[in-house]
């Protein structure tokens, strides 16, 4: 098995221990046994457990930003110039697009992000581990910061406010769309928050 391949099974199974039995229950034998291969298979892959979470994190939130972002790229060129459509679309719909995306995907495997809540919360009560739940969250900023670049340059918008501020505000978004659905599974509703959300983020930028 390719060590990309490898990693990936072993981020799932960690992914799918840690939803199921908690954190501290996602010892490296328990997410070996998940993915049905052996104790070398992930050392191999991964130099330790904590590694094996980071890469839990940066998977899940990547994938959340390729479902965000997904369709945007061909509006946005790297030059910045935004070169597209005559007519681009309202960012209020490009970020109503990605809101919505990221509610499917998280419809779609609730498991992943429950993971992510888990790890924010064991880190939290777990003396000595601030710095895991910081580093989580900045992750989360720097994703959304990418993103919100990405859709003002679809949009041809720039912000009006500085973009981190603009970054934690989405961050701030997603975590109540999901910590809101987690709890009542109520996807039509997620999707009527998202396209508030997205009107009260796109406020904050201006054509450019």
């Amino acid at each position: 098995m390719a060590v990309a391949e490898r990693r990936r099974e072993l981020v799932d199974a960690a992914v799918r221990v840690i939803a199921r039995d908690g954190v501290a229950a996602a010892t490296t034998r328990a997410v070996v046994a998940e993915a049905g291969m052996s104790l070398a298979s992930l050392h191999y892959a991964f130099p330790s457990r904590e590694h094996l979470i980071e890469a839990v994190i940066a998977e899940v939130t990547a994938q959340e930003r390729r479902a965000a972002e997904y369709g945007l790229l061909p509006m946005a060129t790297v030059d910045g110039t935004g070169a597209g459509p005559a007519d681009p679309p309202a960012l209020e719909d490009v970020i109503a697009s990605g809101l919505e995306r990221y509610v499917e995907l998280l419809a779609e495997r609730p498991e992943r992000e429950q993971a992510l809540l888990e790890l924010a919360l064991y880190a939290m009560r777990t003396p000595g581990q601030r710095g895991a739940v910081v580093a989580q969250y900045a992750v989360y900023r720097d994703s959304a910061r990418a993103t919100l670049a990405t859709a003002a340059l679809a949009a041809r918008s720039r912000w009006t406010v500085p973009l981190d501020e603009v970054a934690r505000g989405l961050v701030m978004t997603t975590e109540g769309l999901t910590t809101v659905w987690l709890a009542d599974r109520d996807t039509e509703a997620a999707r009527r928050t998202a396209r508030f959300a997205a009107r009260a983020i796109a406020a904050l930028a201006e054509p450019a």
